[in-house]
């Protein structure tokens, strides 16, 4: 049977597609599938001893353990508080602040330039200027504040918090605050150029034909812009979130390895990723790598699940023009 012209070619170029794709490929394999099911096994695997590779068998007790552990309960909380608070502030605002760079012409390279700044930024170098702002004796908060009138806030401290729930509660309200400002601060730079970038590839028209039939510019932003910014929008808020999942840095940066304000020892501002670098920094003790790899399984899930959702829902609101 003869076969039609250009069937051999193709199937070369067909071949010759998978050859190229090959390193790629490769790099995926050892670098992302395999720690992920090198993790999945280890996070099975009880009293795990990591110099020697002894183990006594495999069970879910790692993952029953965590859970029950207040500290990753906490951890999960504080997770989802950056993630679902803080994101969304954020993005509100970077949306907020686009929406006026996009509107000037003159200045916009300037602004663009100076709100660009917290993400060349070194995250440890400001977290301790963070932490220096909010300090309760010599703060520029708290100079702030005594202009008004208000007395000082221990903004991160913890003493006494152990014998009082009250206090307890206070200092970790005020601890999620200082963690909400630095995670909007740092994390708008981004959004505000990809927002940006999202507003100038809208078609003029659509807002010169909304003009001519007297439009509000509240009513061309809700039915023009909105619209036809969400694949922006959406792309925005999963690589935010995502990256939210995996905070640590500046948690670290605020509060140090104690995960929270000075004198306190609950680790009242661990995350996800916090609990598993804990776990890690025990690697001698017999079961510790299988708990921070049972954590970072849990993550994993969780960030599939979220991001599911989000592209599950988006189909109802994401207009592509």
């Amino acid at each position: 049977m003869l076969r039609p012209k250009g069937t051999a070619r193709r199937n070369r170029y067909d071949n010759s597609a998978y050859f190229y794709l090959l390193p790629a490929l490769l790099l995926l394999a050892v670098f992302i599938v395999y720690p992920i099911m090198n993790t999945l096994i280890t996070s099975f695997k009880g009293e795990y001893r990591f110099l020697t590779g002894d183990f006594e068998g495999y069970s879910w007790q790692n993952y029953v353990e965590i859970i029950k552990d207040p500290i990753f309960r906490r951890a999960i909380l504080n997770t989802l508080f950056i993630a679902f608070v803080c994101i969304p502030a954020s993005m509100a605002i970077a949306l907020f602040l686009s929406l006026i760079l996009n509107s000037i012409q003159k200045w916009q390279g300037f602004f663009m330039t100076l709100f660009y700044l917290p993400q060349v930024t070194n995250v440890i170098a400001a977290g301790i200027v963070f932490a220096f702002m909010f300090n309760t004796n010599f703060g520029v908060i708290n100079m702030i504040l005594g202009w008004f009138g208000i007395d000082p806030v221990a903004w991160i401290s913890g003493q006494g918090i152990a014998s009082s729930p009250k206090l307890y509660h206070q200092a970790y309200a005020r601890s999620l605050f200082i963690v909400f400002v630095y995670t909007v601060w740092q994390g708008i730079s981004l959004k505000i150029i990809l927002f940006l970038s999202g507003l100038q590839n809208i078609n003029k028209q659509y807002y010169q034909a909304a003009k001519v039939d007297g439009t509000s510019t509240w009513r061309m932003i809700r039915k023009i812009t909105l619209p036809l910014l969400s694949p922006t929008t959406l792309y925005v808020f999963i690589t935010s979130v995502i990256t939210a999942f995996k905070a640590y840095a500046q948690v670290v940066a605020l509060f140090g390895n104690q995960y929270g304000p000075a004198g306190d020892d609950s680790k009242m501002m661990i995350t996800i990723v916090g609990y598993m670098m804990d776990s890690m920094g025990d690697y001698l003790s017999p079961g510790s790598i299988s708990k921070a790899s049972s954590a970072a399984m849990i993550l994993v899930v969780m960030v599939m699940i979220v991001t599911a959702v989000q592209i599950k829902i988006s189909k109802k609101w994401v207009h592509y023009n």
